[in-house]
């Protein structure tokens, strides 16, 4: 294990790696910060020890996380999954053991949470990772997909690509003690050399920066607790990918070409990367950089505020009051009280006209963090008319974020074509695959299988519900043709695309047409074929459904249960009827009610007039009567006649 043993020199790797320490250094700072944003560590120790001083409490109003957290939730929102397409027609029908395969390992590794972890790490410090490799379990391989944890990778700084596709290195360093790094070497190291190397790691010399230290930090060894930094590396050589493991000492395993191919045959590498943005540095920064100075804004203004909420200013004639530090005290109680002396001036000035400058722009602050990356769009509205209208919502708060999920995509598809290399290189044994994917049952999938084309045809048969006699059975196998050996569903054959399908909990434009179609259906049901609603659904199982239609007809299990649909779709639409009529009357029988009641209202109006008119006449009667009355006059005769 010396230098002169390998192609490339141990202190050729080992110069990379400090060179990557040392001039991603600032940058690094910079996402470890953001980190700490994250986390609500937002005030520098100076800026404590001056609120310290003032005793006032630190206040931290985090914007930052919430934001993160809702772009980490949409990502959950926004899964993809795998599909494997045939590259030609041969492999038509083995495309599909393919995505099975697929997903088997994604699943088994929980590449859902791995997926999340690195989403986290890209929209907080700029860059994630995750290593796709095997693992060795008894007699067969396994594919492992490992997420690398941020301040664990390490790149070429000169790579500019978003993906590091272009980068010469990267690695991931690993502390661990002193027994597993000896682990490492493996069974065929001489034990004697490889503890000389660990030995040497503890008289290294210390790194630049404190990203890529132990927890607690150490250099490149701690000598009392045993424990080395070591350099899982990757690196170019004459156009292809060799990896090497070495710590401060020397190497532990020597470098070597990858031993991971693809389908031609071209090494890999195993450690797949991503990063959200890029400045013209070639420096690697996440969301939350954009986020950070208003952030600081926020919290400055509203510490500042406070203060001068709590602050008043005296302005005062010499000799006003007898004694000023007495003054200044009962000035700072809220219960305060002060004596000045005769008419000289003694004025209070409070802060609250400042206060209020500060809070208005404290408003401007929190409306531009708001707006800026995440705004509540991206979390649709309930209460849309469609599901085209929440896509078009969503789309319009998040196309900020469009690069950022775009460079998450490519991430995932590179994940998902590195496994299927892992998968045609070491998956050469037969294997049977669980696949969930059918809602009612679990089904397994045969990859590898030696099969004879008798022991095929009888399967093919009761797949296809026609299952042989005992007598053709044996006459079958007794045939010598039938007993030649085929390999079902040979991984290693297989001529794919990967492409990646949008997981089932996003909503886009199929969803609404499909519901439109469904609408259709009820107003014209001869118009609209029942097979045009199925392939527009997003049932898991429509591809049997169809197959069952093509074959001739539905299947019984599911004709059964659309003629309950369709009984109890004609159950309510006649409970419906029959409440709208039920409404109809009852409405038409409060009306009449109505009026009835308007009327004996009325009349009852009446007759109090009339008995008002009748306890008038009668009062007026009444005065009448008691009035007295005046005694007659006696009226003169004619002129011209006399009295006899």
């Amino acid at each position: 294990m010396t230098d002169s043993d390998n192609q490339i020199g141990h202190a050729e790797l080992l110069q990379q790696f400090r060179e990557s320490d040392d001039t991603c250094r600032p940058a690094r700072e910079l996402s470890e910060r953001d980190r700490d944003y994250y986390d609500g560590k937002q005030l520098s120790g100076e800026e404590l020890e001056a609120l310290k001083k003032r005793r006032q409490p630190p206040v931290i109003s985090n914007r930052i996380a919430p934001k993160i957290d809702a772009l980490i939730g949409h990502e959950k929102r926004i899964r993809t999954d795998p599909r494997a397409y045939p590259r030609t027609p041969k492999h038509e029908a083995e495309s599909e053991s393919a995505t099975d395969a697929i997903r088997f390992v994604c699943d088994n590794n929980r590449f859902s949470q791995i997926r999340s972890s690195v989403a986290e790490n890209l929209f907080i410090e700029g860059a994630g990772a995750a290593v796709v490799a095997v693992e060795r379990k008894g007699e067969r391989f396994e594919v492992k997909i490992n997420p690398v944890p941020w301040d664990r990778f390490y790149w070429d700084p000169h790579s500019r690509k978003r993906d590091f596709s272009d980068a010469a290195y990267k690695g991931v360093v690993l502390w661990m003690d002193e027994a597993d790094a000896i682990a490492l070497a493996g069974p065929d190291a001489d034990r004697s050399d490889v503890e000389l190397i660990i030995q040497g790691c503890y008289s290294s010399t210390a790194s630049s920066g404190d990203t890529f230290d132990d927890r607690p930090q150490f250099v490149w060894g701690d000598l009392k607790r045993r424990r080395v930094r070591v350099l899982q590396h990757r690196f170019k050589q004459d156009g292809e990918w060799w990896t090497a493991i070495l710590c401060g000492g020397g190497f532990l395993r020597d470098p070597q070409v990858s031993p991971y191919v693809d389908e031609h045959g071209i090494p890999q590498c195993d450690l797949v990367a991503t990063s959200a943005y890029i400045d013209r540095e070639n420096n690697r920064y996440g969301v939350v950089r954009r986020m950070v100075s208003p952030q600081d804004e926020i919290n400055k203004r509203r510490s500042k505020a406070l203060h001068l909420l709590n602050s008043r200013q005296v302005i005062a004639e010499k000799g006003a009051v007898d004694n000023r530090e007495q003054a200044r005290r009962e000035m700072a109680r809220p219960d305060g009280y002060v004596e000045v002396n005769g008419s000289m001036r003694f004025d209070v000035a409070d802060g609250l006209t400042l206060a209020t400058g500060q809070l208005n722009l404290l408003q401007e602050a929190k409306a531009e963090i708001d707006a800026s990356g995440v705004n509540p769009a991206i979390e649709g509205d309930a209460s849309a008319p469609s599901g085209r209208a929440q896509e078009m919502m969503m789309a319009s708060g998040l196309a900020e974020m469009a690069g950022v999920f775009e460079a998450l995509r490519d991430w995932s598809w590179e994940v998902y074509r590195q496994v299927w290399y892992r998968i045609r290189q070491y998956w050469d044994e037969e294997r049977w695959i669980r696949v969930t994917d059918d809602e009612r049952n679990l089904r397994w999938v045969a990859v590898n299988r030696p099969v004879t084309q008798a022991d095929l045809m009888i399967e093919q048969a009761q797949q296809a519900g026609q299952p042989l006699d005992p007598q053709q059975v044996a006459q079958i196998r007794a045939d010598p043709m039938m007993q030649q050996v085929t390999v079902q569903n040979p991984l290693a054959q297989l001529d794919v695309d990967l492409i990646l399908e949008d997981g089932p909990d996003s909503v886009n434009l199929q969803s609404e047409q499909y519901q439109s179609l469904i609408e259709l259906k009820r107003a014209d049901p001869a118009a609209i074929p029942t097979r045009a609603i199925i392939e527009a659904s997003s049932l898991r199982n429509k591809d049997q459904i169809l197959e069952h239609l093509d074959a001739g007809g539905i299947p019984p299990e599911l004709q059964q249960q659309m003629q309950q649909m369709q009984e109890a779709l004609q159950q309510a639409e006649q409970a419906v009827q029959e409440s709208e009529q039920k409404a109809q009357q009852a409405a038409a029988d409060n009306a009449i009610k109505v009026a009835e009641l308007q009327l004996k209202q009325q009349e009852l109006a009446i007759r109090q007039e009339e008995l008002g008119i009748e306890r008038f006449r009668a009062e007026t009667e009444r005065i009448t009567a008691m009035r007295p009355q005046p005694e007659p006059q006696q009226t003169p005769p004619p002129s011209g006649v006399f009295a006899g």
